[in-house]
């Protein structure tokens, strides 16, 4: 087995995607009849876990497209073991760390819904990163919600969706300093539901980014995506460390 492939397995089991159920219309009610609330559903992000079952880690915007993020949301971290036919939900039940500055974030996860499934713990590392290192990005992308079932109080009681991850390689293209901190780019771009996916160097094996966004830059017909880009974990590795996060 290559290097790629024991990363791309090992990875596997420590990302999840994350679904958010918002509120679009409370419930209303009037003498004659009540209507009742209206949720929308979303597959917002990525996320990858720290420590077993317990924390998770993605990008801040996830949440409100880089809005603060709404009180009464719910959010769920999903799993599909293998990429099989069925996957699996952890509700999450805390928000420990929210950095709109790093565009960073940790979840807490509750037990998953059906037990025996788990989300494991991807070391981190803090260590520079030359340009042309080999890494690998792993993510969901957002399926299209087919159907899905909320309950009055807004949490998941299933649905009906095509959510599967992926896989990409290649290196680290460029890398500088902005006002809010430091930014890696690379030859590699994710799709829509991927952001706050890791980045993973392959050797020694860890995650050394968050993926973030794309830069836009301007081509014969306007701006257009750009290259992509990650938030090193090393401006919050010590907050990481706190939350059990085991480094490499």
């Amino acid at each position: 087995m290559s290097d790629l492939e024991a990363a791309i397995a090992r990875t596997r089991q420590g990302v999840c995607a994350v679904l958010r159920i918002h509120m679009n219309r409370p419930e209303k009610r009037t003498p004659k009849r009540v209507k009742p609330a209206q949720y929308g559903l979303t597959f917002a992000g990525s996320a990858f876990g720290i420590s077993d079952d317990r924390y998770i880690v993605t990008a801040y915007h996830v949440f409100n497209d880089g809005q603060p993020r709404v009180n009464a949301d719910r959010f769920y971290a999903f799993v599909v073991p293998d990429n099989g036919p069925t996957a699996y939900h952890f509700p999450v039940v805390g928000f420990p760390l929210e950095d709109p500055i790093l565009d960073i974030a940790v979840l807490e996860i509750g037990p998953c819904a059906t037990p025996g499934h788990h989300v494991r713990g991807l070391p981190i590392t803090s260590r520079p990163v030359q340009d042309g290192t080999r890494v690998l990005t792993y993510g969901f992308p957002a399926p299209v919600i087919a159907n899905a079932g909320v309950s009055e109080m807004g949490d998941y009681l299933g649905g009906n969706f095509f959510l599967k991850s992926h896989a990409n390689a290649g290196i680290v293209a460029g890398q500088f300093v902005l006002d809010d901190g430091p930014i890696y780019e690379f030859n590699v771009g994710w799709y829509n539901g991927e952001s706050g996916g890791p980045v993973c160097l392959l050797e020694p094996f860890a995650v050394a980014a968050v993926m973030k966004s794309y830069r836009g830059i301007q081509a014969k017909h306007g701006i257009v995506p750009g290259p992509h880009a990650a938030r090193p974990v090393r401006p919050v590795l010590d907050r990481l460390l706190a939350f059990g996060a085991q480094q490499a």
